[in-house]
């Protein structure tokens, strides 16, 4: 095939969905869940001014336990399982500031400071005076060490379900690779071109935070699940703004990067730890984990058998039964 012809089916393949899209009717077209701040129904917790996408499930006298999902810019639904604790916990969810199904905020006012406020005004509302548990999945579980470090009287039990780094010595592990396969950059090009057809009805956010629900499940490697198998992607919605203020920042800012540290303090916390690991998991999985888990005055590992990054989706049961032992245990 000539050049010329090359040209002409690159173009072909760009401006048929384009065409496509543009014939579409306005109901037909993608769309994205509105939140808080446009949908009265969906639950919420207002603090410091701000209407958290939240739900709490179990007896207000319990124990509390704080579920903090992954990202930056995803949401809780895919943690929901963990609520079958709620027969022996207070379990509290939320979208965080700018995420999910939480009101969007300019990435400029999104800080790691601003996640772990955030989190101490829950803390306080649910804990009532008392210390409280934590369990954060992947950049949850780096927000749960930051707090923890900021806060450690305020933490009674810690569960850190893989996450990605801590500070830059384990950073490495997300250094850039070569280029990606065609697969993921065809995916990307067609997400592009599918957001303009996003229906906003008024949301400044929508397209772009539609576009992000598309692409990232591309970015999950194979090394990272069991047999190379990603679960379909369980999220209301993520956060452009979220995510360009934190992993974004990172990616355009080495030296924002190189500032990052997610477990100062984290040795004056004397309350166990528990890490947890996927044992498909090539890249943030147990050989990972180890490096991570010296930092804590008390903490052990635990490998879920047969599940990847997503091991509350891949394996709920055990899951649920390796954290239930662990909050239970004297």
């Amino acid at each position: 095939m000539s050049s010329h012809l090359r040209s002409l089916a690159f173009a072909g393949l760009l401006i048929g969905p384009l065409l496509a899209a543009a014939l579409l009717p306005a109901q037909a077209r993608p769309s994205v869940p509105p939140t808080v701040e446009h949908d009265a129904t969906l639950p919420r917790v207002e603090l410091g001014g701000y209407a958290f996408h939240a739900e709490h499930f179990g007896q207000p006298d319990k124990p509390v336990l704080i579920v903090l999902h992954g990202g930056p810019g995803a949401d809780y639904r895919y943690l929901l399982g963990l609520k079958a604790l709620a027969d022996d916990y207070q379990v509290v969810f939320y979208d965080q500031r700018g995420t999910g199904l939480s009101p969007r905020v300019p990435a400029g006012s999104i800080t790691v400071q601003r996640f772990i406020d955030d989190l101490d005004a829950f803390v306080e509302t649910f804990g009532r005076g008392r210390p409280v548990h934590l369990l954060g999945h992947s950049w949850g579980a780096m927000l749960a060490s930051a707090y923890t470090g900021s806060h450690p009287a305020k933490v009674s039990r810690l569960i850190l379900a893989e996450p990605a780094f801590l500070d830059t010595s384990t950073a490495g592990v997300f250094s850039a690779g070569g280029m990606p396969p065609l697969r993921v950059m065809w995916g990307f090009a067609a997400a592009w071109i599918g957001k303009w057809f996003v229906r906003t009805e008024g949301d400044a956010y929508a397209r772009d935070d539609w576009f992000l629900l598309q692409v990232l499940p591309l970015t999950q490697g194979a090394d990272e699940m069991c047999d190379g198998g990603l679960p379909a992607m369980q999220a209301w919605r993520f956060g452009s703004s979220n995510f360009q203020a934190t992993v974004g920042r990172m990616m355009d800012d080495p030296a924002f990067a190189r500032q990052l540290d997610f477990r100062k303090g984290v040795d004056a916390f004397q309350g166990p730890t528990l890490f947890l690991a996927g044992g498909c998991n090539r890249v943030v999985g147990e050989a990972h984990q180890r490096k991570l888990i010296g930092h804590f005055a008390q903490a052990r590992l635990e490998v879920i058998p047969q599940a990847g990054h997503f091991m509350f989706n891949d394996q709920p049961e055990r899951c649920l039964a390796a954290v239930r032992a662990f909050l239970k245990q004297p």
